[in-house]
């Protein structure tokens, strides 16, 4: 198999995406999953958004992260984890214009644009995992 330059380049951006969002939910866990949820929720404390739901999706918040940054680094259920790193980052920009924290809103529409980019390009994930699985089905 021939590696062309777009499904390199393909590969090393779904690679830094994935490094990059394994890396934020790893050291949450690392650091204490409560810990960071308290922080979140009392970072949102003042937006329109129920405090319960906050502080829960907050607790989750760094479980989704590794999940959807070790699948995107391996390159396995790659179309699932995009799409679903897509919606997350959405409701993560519900939570931060809630609060109007609009810097970091532009931070996350810049990773829905990596979202988007690596689901458009699909077709030149060649260097991935979910390949060689369906190569090796008879």
């Amino acid at each position: 198999m021939r590696i062309t330059d777009r499904s390199l380049a393909y590969a090393l951006l779904r690679i830094s995406l994935g490094i990059n969002l394994a890396g934020h939910g790893l050291i949450r866990i690392h650091n204490g999953v409560a810990a960071f949820a308290q922080t979140t929720a009392e970072h949102l404390v003042k937006s329109p958004l129920p405090p319960g739901l906050t502080y829960t999706f907050s607790y989750t918040i760094p479980f989704l992260e590794a999940i959807l940054g070790l699948t995107l680094i391996l390159g396995v259920f790659t179309r699932v984890s995009l799409a679903c790193g897509a919606v997350f980052m959405m409701l993560l920009t519900i939570g931060v214009t809630a609060n109007q924290q609009w810097d970091i809103a532009s931070q996350q529409l810049l990773y829905s644009l990596v979202f988007f980019l690596l689901l458009f390009l699909r077709d030149h994930n060649a260097l991935a995992v979910d390949n060689y699985l369906r190569s090796a089905q008879p």
